[in-house]
């Protein structure tokens, strides 16, 4: 791959805490909704499903509660 005089490179910072919340919602908190809802269901598509709404509605409560204040 050649290199011109005008190439740029792009870095991106991401803070610590950023990577933490990932982490604890997504990972953590997704597997234990999805654990919970295969064992009341039996499904592994419903508890996929619910793993998915559960943490995207854990991220997007805060702004809709605001909203409403």
């Amino acid at each position: 791959m050649k290199m011109d005089k005008n190439s740029q490179m792009v870095v991106y910072f991401i803070k610590g805490s950023t990577i933490k919340k990932f982490v604890i919602l997504d990972i953590i908190v997704g597997t234990g909704i999805y654990y919970v809802v295969k064992i009341i269901c039996s499904s592994v598509l419903a508890a996929s499903v619910g793993s998915i709404i559960g943490t995207e509605g854990i991220k997007r409560a805060p702004k809709i509660f605001k909203k409403y204040k």
